[in-house]
């Protein structure tokens, strides 16, 4: 089945910097910041030779991999009308993904980590034209009945543009993934998001912090108590601890095995790709589960995206 995804269209650039570097750039080491595209073009300057770059941003990451596992993905999203949104275009098609992009005048978004030699990570994003896409003008051949919608959380800090997409995609008959996207989000648009998964989804995909922000309580207290009011499945990401999902008031759990991240950028979308593609195919929670654990832990071994497609198929097969 197809996975259409729809979120922040954010080129990608992950580089391994010496432990001073970003707070020589005025940056605190560890630490995400938000700025302007002017403020990050200096960042980039003095990035060092070897960077690794691709199309990124979260729903693109899941549409990506889940190309990569050999199924059909679409993106749609909003980049600049400029050299970085070519390329943002070029890598996603090489990928097998089908883009639905809008260009703007604002330059195409950018998110930069920089990672040092102990591996702490310091994120810096300059959203540029990713939030100004526009719901309204997406094609509707992008909302096909035979398709899932996924949604990337990040979308909420425009509320109608989230409500637009689930409209269109209910009169489509699609069903509906979400991806939280972060515990800030989270905590600022709580209702949006109960509403929405209460409401609207089948899949909803969130890490310990997000599910505190729209519980008020811990995964173990509380899990139970929120699903019982989702009728869709709800899927909680606890990184070095596994993963979790609750249907129907069953709790599935599954582990993961210790292996040291070259990068984590994007470990929690791969997850995503992962788990959709074994529910899609009608396998177990438990096994959904342990193919978005396996796959994540493919993503976190390479910088950047660069995921081997072959080694990702021999694992998904392995468990499917």
């Amino acid at each position: 089945m197809k996975l259409a995804c729809v979120g922040n269209a954010l080129y990608d650039i992950v580089s391994f910097v010496e432990t001073d570097f970003a707070s020589s750039l005025g940056f605190h080491a560890g630490s995400t910041a938000h700025i302007s595209y002017e403020e990050i073009k200096p960042v980039l300057a003095r990035l060092p030779g070897k960077s690794f770059r691709s199309a990124g941003g979260g729903a693109m990451n899941t549409a990506r991999v889940y190309a990569s596992l050999g199924y059909e993905a679409a993106f749609a999203g909003m980049v600049g009308a400029d050299e970085t949104g070519n390329a943002f275009h070029a890598d996603a098609s090489a990928f097998g993904v089908e883009t639905f992009l809008q260009a703007c005048d604002e330059p195409t978004g950018i998110f930069c980590a920089l990672i040092t030699p102990d591996g702490d990570r310091t994120i810096i994003v300059a959203p540029g034209a990713a939030p100004f896409l526009d719901a309204t003008a997406i094609p509707a051949t992008f909302f096909a009945k035979d398709a899932v919608l996924y949604i990337d959380g990040f979308l909420s800090t425009n509320p109608k543009t989230v409500f637009t997409l689930v409209s269109r995609a209910n009169e489509a008959g699609m069903r509906i993934a979400l991806d939280v996207a972060g515990y800030r989000l989270a905590s600022k648009h709580r209702d949006e998001f109960v509403t929405l998964i209460r409401e609207h989804c089948a899949w909803t995909f969130m890490n310990e912090d997000e599910f505190i922000a729209l519980a008020g309580a811990g995964v173990d207290e509380a899990l139970e108590e929120f699903s019982l009011r989702v009728p869709g499945i709800v899927v909680v990401k606890r990184a070095e601890i596994g993963a979790v999902c609750v249907s129907n008031g069953s709790i599935v759990e599954s582990a993961v095995r210790p292996i040291r991240a070259t990068d984590p950028t994007g470990a929690g979308d791969a997850f995503a790709a992962g788990f959709l593609s074994a529910a899609l195919a009608g396998a177990p929670l438990a096994r959904c589960l342990r193919l978005g654990n396996r796959v994540a832990e493919q993503a976190i071994q390479v910088p950047g995206m660069a995921i081997d497609r072959t080694g990702l198929r021999k694992a998904a097969a392995a468990i499917l």
